[in-house]
């Protein structure tokens, strides 16, 4: 094994040319942050060089004999370094070798911060936080780990309790689901599914990566399908029965592959529609037969205003990421095109639009967003156990670090990661981040694409398809890679720019972890911000009380402004009158 060195120099003045001896004990080397070693044992070949060693009944002492004050090099074998607290720089980076101890849920640099499992604090008094004074400059390289479940635990949302029997799905769906190897339903869609086939609003809120598309995909297309047969529906051109609305290209195209596997079976058609040639579509528009139209919400919307497509017939509405679509950015647009149509109210057996909601997390205050759409109180909502909770089965490692230091130490972590050919994303909170940090990859012989809402479509379906494919195996992304996409060969995920909002770090987490891809996913966060701080001591609050992460509106801070101006000027025309 390969000796370690490192150079001790005394400012010493030369007295005589006879050898001098210096004596220090242990204790002394330690405070002075010097490696040392000690074999303890009596077998001088065994033994370190040019070292003498001392016994005594409290300390052992070492003597270090040279004959002049140049630096002298003591050779050190790691196998024989005593036992010393010593955290090395690089160790904070990599991931822990050996498995986290089944009863320490957050394992902490300081170890007296540890928490044990099912460990209760004093009411009274302040809890105790691992990342209480990281917005100090003093914290740097400091750390904790949250990890609740070992391997072997399986949230109650993925585990065997229920069947596709009872869940009112007919056999010739059952058995296209069969043909894909899906046998047992998630706990998401073993509740949704009777609730949608029963023609109810529904509010399906899950953590990621449950099976949450197939919770209403399946019984949409059943209900179709009778439709169809029931009324002798002769399909109209371009008059969609189902409209699936989401945020991005890349979610449209996979639950449209998701959605085709029905169609070589069954008498379905499916459209998926996305941005980017919105223009020639209208320009050549294409007339055909469409039961279920998949679809971006710019591009429905412009193709809806100019009269190619007619939402007449429509019978079910389903958003997917909802709470996305209900943020700052979609937000004008969504409520306008959602007043085209008129949602069922409490009577789920009226002939109206049946409203869905799909997503990880779901805003506190529909009634702000969504109240003058939908009757809030005839949503039928079903949400899991483990809603907007810190995934159980996910590895969650925090790292306070400067700004500085941050790429140095996403290079070490990613040469590790890439020798090790480990699916990984890193996400990044700007595009230009994004552009730079695959250049400095790549540029230091580390593989690695890039994936943000910035390039052209094509080449973005195209680089993505690289990473599920295998063909790379490092994505560096923004959020436009954390909603709703299947990244189930993901094993790790690196926060380099921490995210803004606790709903967008709940997606970013659930981009590992994934149902059927194990529990092996890993998370890293580089913290370095006061405003990433702030949001770290939530997540670490909810992990030491086991309770929920809070503020999951994410940014709805439009949509809140307008309602409470709204009710200012109402309270204000009130006094007046």
């Amino acid at each position: 094994m390969a000796l370690h060195a490192r150079a001790v120099r005394f400012s010493l003045q030369r007295i005589c040319l006879a050898p001098v001896s210096f004596q220090c004990s242990t204790h002394t080397i330690s405070h002075l942050g010097l490696e040392y070693g000690l074999t303890g044992s009596n077998d001088v070949s065994k033994r370190i060089p040019n070292i003498r060693y001392f016994s005594s009944k409290n300390e052992k002492v070492i003597d270090l004999s040279y004959a002049d004050i140049d630096p002298v090099y003591i050779p050190v074998k790691k196998e024989t370094v005593d036992a010393v607290d010593v955290v090395d720089e690089q160790d904070l980076f990599e991931e822990d070798q050996h498995s986290i101890d089944s009863e320490i849920v957050i394992k902490c640099r300081k170890k007296n911060l540890n928490h044990e499992r099912n460990q209760k604090y004093n009411q009274f008094k302040e809890i105790p936080l691992a990342s209480k004074g990281w917005k100090n400059k003093k914290a740097k390289d400091d750390y904790f780990t949250i990890h609740i479940y070992n391997d072997d635990y399986l949230p109650q949302s993925r585990k065997n309790l229920y069947e596709f029997k009872n869940t009112g799905l007919s056999q010739s769906i059952l058995h296209i689901l069969k043909q894909h190897g899906i046998t047992i339903p998630s706990q998401i869609q073993a509740l949704g599914i009777p609730s949608i086939l029963k023609g109810k609003n529904t509010l399906l809120a899950a953590e990621t990566g449950c099976g949450k598309t197939l919770a209403y995909l399946a019984p949409i297309i059943q209900q179709i399908l009778a439709y169809k047969e029931n009324v002798k529906f002769k399909n109209q051109f371009n008059s969609p029965l189902a409209l699936v609305i989401v945020p991005g290209r890349e979610l449209a195209e996979q639950i449209g592959e998701i959605a085709n596997w029905f169609t070589e079976d069954l008498p379905l058609n499916v459209k998926v529609i996305t941005g980017g040639h919105t223009k020639r579509q209208i320009l050549n528009p294409v007339f055909e037969e469409n039961d279920i139209i998949v679809a971006t919400l710019g591009a429905l919307s412009k193709l809806t205003n100019t009269g190619i497509y007619s939402m007449r017939y429509v019978r079910h509405v389903v958003l997917d990421e909802a709470d996305t679509l209900m943020d700052d950015s979609f937000n004008e647009l969504m409520t306008r095109f959602l007043s085209r149509f008129q949602f069922k109210g409490r009577n789920e057996n009226s002939n109206l639009t049946q409203l869905l909601l799909v997503s990880a997390t779901m805003p506190r205050s529909l009634s702000d967003i969504l109240g003058d759409t939908i009757d809030i109180d005839s949503l039928n909502k079903i949400k899991t156990d483990k809603l907007h909770a810190i995934l159980p089965h996910v590895q969650q490692k925090f790292i306070k670090i400067n700004l500085s230091e941050k790429p140095s130490n996403l290079l070490l972590h990613a040469k590790k990661l890439a020798k090790s050919r480990t699916p990984t994303i890193i996400f990044c909170n700007k595009s230009s981040t994004c552009d730079w940090a695959t250049m400095f990859l790549n540029e230091n012989g580390i593989e690695a694409v890039n994936l943000h809402g910035d390039m052209p479509y094509e080449i973005r379906l195209g680089k993505f398809k690289k990473y599920q494919d295998g063909i790379v195996n490092i994505m560096v992304s923004t959020d436009v890679g954390s909603r709703g996409l299947n990244t189930i060969r993901t094993k790790h995920i690196i926060n380099y720019d921490f995210p803004s909002y606790i709903a967008d770090y709940i997606h970013r987490c659930g981009r590992t972890g994934r149902l059927n891809a194990g529990t092996d996913g890993k998370v890293t966060n580089y913290i370095s911000t006061d405003n990433d701080t702030e949001l770290v001591q939530q997540i670490e609050l909810a992990a030491r009380t086991m309770k929920s992460l809070p503020n999951v509106n994410g940014n709805i801070t439009k949509i809140r402004r307008f309602h409470i101006l709204n009710e200012l000027e109402n309270r204000a025309a009130k006094k007046l009158d």
